[in-house]
């Protein structure tokens, strides 16, 4: 069997918050570089399950409005959204070539709670391995370590993600990384390359 693991944000679906944070930016009357901060310092709280965007908008902008609450995680849960042709190729792999596929990514509650149909077909068989369940983010050693013991079998296999330094501390626990990310120019070409790398992986051994 064959073997792949990748991020979430930006390799397998999109995630461009720029509206989301236009729109916070209107709604509470704060400028779009205080609500871009506010968004980096939630996520790192929310990635480790301590904390929902629900609570963090009446926490921090004392927002009580039922409807603005309601608009604002919609239109932050929207920003995601799937790369169909990234699921269409790993589904490939997996019908067609027997690989397994793992998900390593730095996601909240409400986010992983929403994989199961933005990930369609692949979340069905896939082994997902979320920071808010692991109670560490990437790239933290504690995060690899905790994926690899449970599942050793993925030991160097193909790591794709789209941050430089995730890749670099997945190399000590002997990944083989790979930089990819939606926002990339030659996106299609680098679908056909990680597709290729993984067919002609070694298999790995008993």
């Amino acid at each position: 069997m064959k073997y792949i693991a990748l991020d979430i944000g930006n390799v397998l679906c999109y995630a461009n918050m720029t509206n989301f944070v236009r729109d916070l930016s209107d709604t509470f009357n704060v400028s779009i570089g205080d609500a871009s901060r506010y968004l980096r310092g939630f996520q790192q709280i929310h990635d480790l399950g301590l904390t929902t965007m629900e609570r963090e908008l009446r926490s921090r902008f004392n927002c009580h409005s039922e409807v603005t609450i309601e608009r604002l995680c919609k239109l932050w849960n929207d920003a995601v959204h799937p790369c169909v042709s990234m699921l269409s190729m790993l589904d490939e792999l997996n019908a067609q070539h027997d690989v397994q596929i793992a998900l390593l990514s730095n996601i909240g509650v409400e986010h992983a709670a929403m994989m199961d149909s933005k990930l369609h077909p692949i979340y069905d068989y896939a082994i997902p391995h979320f920071s808010c369940f692991v109670g560490a983010r990437k790239p933290t050693m504690l995060y690899y370590q905790s994926f690899l013991m449970q599942y050793p079998e993925f030991k160097g296999c193909l790591y794709v993600d789209d941050l430089q330094e995730n890749l670099d501390a997945s190399k000590q626990f002997g990944f083989d990384p790979y930089l990819f990310s939606l926002e990339d120019a030659d996106v299609d070409d680098k679908i056909r390359e990680i597709r290729e790398i993984v067919l002609d992986s070694d298999e790995s051994e008993d």
